[in-house]
């Protein structure tokens, strides 16, 4: 799969981000659990993560693709095929308020993310179809007819 970062860059990036993450648990007051884990971390778990999960499946006629994108609604991201890559992008803009007789209590959130994957074959983006549905995206790309005329079946002799 190809990345956006070099590969020489992405070790030092990691250490980076696994000390970010130290020095804020740290000093800031913590505040959400994280599913995966179970453990709790102050930042939502879009900002700091490589992206949205997702699963890429292919078929003899498309590339099925489903991306996790919780908190979203349909208006907070862009999918765009361009190429042989699929990128994913999203921002999650959240605010909350809370007022009672003695108290005021106001937090808001956001975050981006972006995720881009190389695509197994040629598709058709322009016949591609998306459902979104409970922040899970599902994305259904047809292959163009060449990549299609590629497939060849392999007969195995019997030993």
């Amino acid at each position: 799969m190809a990345q956006l970062i070099p590969a020489s860059w992405q070790h030092a990036l990691e250490n980076l981000r696994e000390e970010v993450h130290h020095v804020l648990d740290r000093w800031l007051p913590k505040r959400e659990k994280s599913p995966d884990t179970d453990e709790e971390s102050w930042a939502p778990s879009l900002i700091f993560s490589d992206g949205p999960g997702l699963d890429l499946a292919e078929t003899d006629d498309e590339v099925i693709v489903t991306a996790e994108l919780p908190g979203l609604d349909k208006e907070d991201f862009a999918v765009e095929v361009s190429g042989d890559r699929l990128l994913i992008r999203g921002e999650k803009k959240a605010a909350m308020e809370r007022k009672g007789r003695e108290y005021y209590y106001a937090e808001q959130s956001y975050g981006a993310c972006a995720r881009a994957v190389a695509l197994p074959c040629e598709v058709d983006a322009d016949k591609a179809t998306a459902q979104y549905k409970n922040g899970m995206l599902r994305l259904a790309l047809p292959k163009t007819e060449q990549a299609r005329a590629r497939r060849v079946k392999v007969k195995v002799r019997g030993a």
